[in-house]
């Protein structure tokens, strides 16, 4: 059960930190110095998940979230997030990912 709930912690910092690593393409140099920081902190999260996720499940699991990051993907270039949807997206992204770390050490 642990196992379970610890891939899904990982999937969800993923998907989340996914939203800022597509919004550093789009925005660019346009973005202000907290937005920039923000952004920093997703895409670190993002592909520190995305590589724990890897390691933890392998090929299966790099596969689905691939699939899934490209959901998100097309999802925030629909769709107009506003700049506090896309911070949140990125702390929450690193709050998850702690929390994976506290649940797999302890």
């Amino acid at each position: 059960m642990k196992d379970i709930v610890a891939t899904a912690i990982l999937t969800a910092a993923a998907s989340l930190g996914c939203v800022p690593f597509v919004t550093m393409f789009a925005e660019g140099q346009r973005a202000t110095a907290s937005e920039q920081v923000t952004t920093a902190v997703g895409v670190v999260a993002f592909l520190a998940a995305a590589g724990l996720t890897v390691e933890r499940g392998g090929l299966a699991a790099a596969v689905l979230l691939l699939f899934l990051t490209g959901l998100v993907h097309d999802t925030a270039q629909r769709r107009a997030l506003s700049r506090y949807v896309r911070a949140s997206c990125a702390w929450v992204s690193v709050a998850l990912l702690l929390s994976y770390i506290g649940l797999d050490r302890g």
